[in-house]
């Protein structure tokens, strides 16, 4: 699609459509989004309308809607998240990218990161009930990866219904997806399990380079989730969650082994799981305390064996413990004051075999935050949260937001909040080389002594950058800005439109330091001392007549390295002219900013309802503009050359339901045009599905009096 074209639709929807809060909603669900609570942007269960950042929330009905199987693909259909292949299918964030955005389930973070990005695919999304989305800092209540933004992943409990159901779906590859859930809720007692398997034969991607290692490789995933509480009094309740998650994948690998080509079979398996216990006690109306404490692992096991039994090629693993006890205590001294305070442990371990020895963090944090409501139509939030780390300087982290109801139709918001991202363990002591391509990455405290072994046994062929001058990193530091407007100008209307800018100091970024006799590079990381993202998103949404609602956003952006751009305004970055074979001068017209960045996203929703006849369609189109690649053809190491972007591209996916009597059957096409999509193999060609569901619930029997 034509970026013109597409910024026009979008400037058609924002004289008529709403602001999505819920992607994908149906028509007469537009007022209810306004009366939606949320938890995680204040920690404390608020009306979406009086928070004043930038959250919105994607109900559970809507994703159910659109056909998703795993959390990459719902994200990716909404406004300002771009999914990212980065180790994984990742999420960007106001041109942050995945390792700054926190992934909670439940309030609780998700562990298991390779090079910062946590894998999406690892979280299927049956059992969700919504997600809330807040963007920019959140440091100042959820700590060091929340300096992007968070996303809180709320799972489904029992209702007072004994309700329950069975679905299947099948697409393309020969991909299963079949989940079983149920649930009640007691006077006492409740209870919720959820059951799911998802299998898949992978595939090759159109322009794979090779037909032997699956793009995508075969794999078969299991998740078990069961959440159980206990009411002892009206004023006192336990709630016990856990998770389980188990996937095991397959492929072929030709690899070269002194000079013979060899045929490799790997087989990688991993495990995360969690047990988090919450205690929630209202000592007193107005006075609420909770003590929780949530242990989580994170487990992988790769193997290559030779196809023709001769051995293994490779073993390794990665092993990761995260405990985090918290206590949290909310105090209302009136209708206007809230009060939260809070503090809480945290202890880490890693044990791999890429790393030296077995590695330990130790965290200690206290936080605070106050909502005063001055006025009826006015609400300001300041808080603040202190951390003091075992391996880097303690950090203080302020954040002050406030919002103003104007009048019923129109409402502002503006925020300024502290961020700050920790070094991890694998910045500061990864020793790891990929057993096929070659390359090797280390951290910080490891690279100089790894690189001189490596030179003393004749395996550098070149030294770009002097081990010695390898220092240790720092810990990235961000004061960023969101303001914007909420406008309701009918019950079946409304636009959001929010403007933002991340100023961040030491940013963590890796580069190539040596090249080996292999070719393989050697990489290790590096602070860049100013980057700037900064740009503005469009949320919109009309309910029309005849049972049919059209959204749109856009988001526009602009990142860069700060230290690059003055440069280039001073006339110092020069580029090789292939045509003169002469150096350049590098305009600041041709500079891109920060690698896979688009300048340009957005997306496009038609959704109808036809009540009489009980089915539903919906029409999603996604778009993202060109980005860079991070290849270099003129040898400055920066985003200066057309020939440097990947092309944008247009994703269409449609899907259509049919209602019975405790029954739904689906059917469905993502990506229908079969656009290319080379940089993101997570998005296959034309890819159908169909599916159905059953559902089953129980009415409570009537009080007895």
């Amino acid at each position: 699609m034509n970026i013109r074209r597409f910024i026009f639709l979008c400037g058609i929807s924002l004289v008529t459509c709403p602001a999505t809060k819920i992607a994908a909603q149906s028509p007469d669900s537009l007022q209810k989004e306004l009366d939606d609570v949320v938890v995680s942007a204040t920690r404390t269960t608020r009306r979406i309308d009086d928070v004043p950042v930038p959250v919105s929330v994607i109900s559970g009905k809507s994703i159910e809607r659109i056909g998703s199987l795993r959390l990459n693909e719902v994200l990716a259909e909404q406004t300002g998240l771009q999914v990212i292949q980065d180790h994984g299918s990742g999420i960007q964030m106001q041109g942050l990218s995945t390792d700054y955005i926190l992934i909670l389930i439940d309030g609780e973070p998700i562990v298991g990161r390779t090079k910062g990005n946590l894998d999406l695919t690892r979280l299927v999304v049956g059992n969700i009930e919504r997600i809330e989305v807040v963007k920019g800092p959140s440091s100042s209540l959820f700590g060091s990866e929340a300096m992007g933004g968070v996303i809180n992943i709320i799972t489904k409990k029992g209702t007072s219904e004994y309700t329950g159901s069975v679905r299947a779906r099948f697409r393309k590859f020969n991909t299963w997806d079949v989940t079983a859930e149920a649930g009640k809720q007691e006077k006492k007692l409740g209870w919720y399990v959820f059951a799911n398997r998802l299998s898949s034969d992978g595939y090759f991607a159109e322009n794979a380079t090779s037909n032997i290692t699956k793009t995508i490789a075969p794999f078969t995933g299991y998740t078990v989730n069961g959440k159980i509480s206990y009411r002892f009094t009206s004023a006192t309740e336990l709630v016990v969650n856990t998770r389980f998650y188990n996937e095991d994948q397959k492929n072929r690998k030709l690899v070269t082994v002194e000079t013979e080509d060899r045929m490799i079979r790997e087989k990688t398996n991993r495990q995360d799981f969690s047990f988090t216990p919450t205690l929630h006690w209202t000592i007193r109306p107005g006075k609420k305390l909770q003590v929780r404490n949530h242990i989580t692992t994170f487990s992988t096991r790769t193997r290559y064996d030779y196809e023709d039994g001769a051995g293994v090629y490779d073993d390794s693993y990665f092993k990761q413990l995260f405990n985090r006890s918290e206590l949290q205590y909310d105090h209302t001294f009136s209708k206007r004051h809230l009060s939260t305070v809070g503090a809480g442990n945290v202890v880490e371990t890693v044990d791999a075999t890429r790393y030296e020895s077995r590695n330990a963090f130790n965290q200690m944090y206290v936080f605070g935050q106050h909502q005063w409501t001055p006025l009826d139509a006015v609400n300001v939030v300041a808080g603040f949260r202190y951390d003091k780390h075992n391996q880097y300087a303690d950090r203080l982290t302020p954040k002050l937001a406030a919002g103003w109801k104007i009048h019923k139709i129109i409402s502002i918001q503006a925020s300024v909040a502290g961020g700050y991202k920790a070094p991890t363990f694998e910045q500061l002591l990864l020793n790891f080389t990929n057993p096929v391509a070659g390359y090797s990455v280390f951290g910080t405290r490891v690279a100089e002594d790894a690189i001189l072994k490596l030179q003393q046994e004749g395996q550098i062929q070149t030294i770009l950058i002097d081990p010695s001058t390898i220092g240790e990193i720092k810990a990235e530091s961000s004061l960023a800005y969101n303001a914007g407007f909420r406008l309701n100008p009918a019950k079946k209307m409304a636009v959001n439109v929010n403007f933002f800018r991340n100023n961040i100091t030491d940013l963590i970024d890796f580069n190539t330091v040596a090249i080996k006799t292999n070719q393989g590079n050697i990489f290790t990381y590096f602070n860049r001392h100013k980057v700037r993202t900064q740009g503005i998103e469009v949320q919109t949404e009309y309910c029309l007549p005849f049972n049919l609602a059209v959204s749109a956003g856009y988001q526009y952006l602009d990142a860069k390295d700060m230290e690059v751009w003055e440069k280039i305004n001073e006339g110092k970055v020069y580029y090789r002219n292939p045509e003169t074979n002469m150096d350049a001068k590098v305009l600041p017209e041709n500079y891109g900013g920060l690698y896979n960045r688009s300048r340009h996203t957005g997306n496009i929703k038609l959704m109808y309802d036809n009540k009489k006849y009980d089915f539903d369609i919906s029409l999603r189109g996604i778009y993202r503009g060109r980005f860079g690649t991070g290849a270099d053809v003129n040898g400055n190491s920066i985003l200066d050359d057309d020939q440097e972007y990947a092309a944008g591209y247009t994703l269409w996916n449609v899907s259509v339901r049919k209602f019975f009597p405790h029954v739904t059957v689906e059917a469905g096409m993502n990506n229908m045009f079969g656009a290319p999509t080379p940089f993101d193999p997570t998005t296959p060609p034309r890819n159908w599905y169909v599916g159905g569901a059953w559902q089953f619930h129980k009415r409570a029997a009537p009080a007895v009096e």
